[in-house]
């Protein structure tokens, strides 16, 4: 999984939240330390946050809030948001949105 720098990384968030429609829903974030989640919730979706080590869940937790997950909870999500080359295979959502490297948003 390829780290976005942040403030990229936040900069989709306006086009995430305009693709995931109207509230409410469950979302899982992972691999951005929290940067999404705030919004999110501040939208009306549950937002679900995993941070897989120790120095993005202390970043997570500051950004995000308690908790912050280790590993992806077994259970179906509305969306995943992740950024582009990670690993999504065992993940169950009806949606997955990859931030690109450029910062754009792909669904699929």
């Amino acid at each position: 999984m390829r780290r976005l720098p942040p403030a990229l990384a936040a900069e989709a968030t306006p086009r995430i939240l305009e693709l995931l429609g109207d509230p409410p829903g469950d979302v899982l974030e992972l691999g951005f330390e929290g940067i999404h989640a705030e919004p999110l919730r501040l939208a009306g979706f549950e937002v679900t946050v995993v941070a897989r080590d120790r120095a993005e869940r202390k970043s997570a937790l500051a950004r995000a809030g308690d908790p912050v997950h280790r590993e992806v909870p077994r259970r179906w999500f509305q969306a995943v948001l992740a950024p582009e080359g990670t690993d999504l295979s065992g993940i169950r959502a009806e949606r997955r949105f990859i931030v690109n490297a450029d910062g754009s948003v792909f669904v699929g």
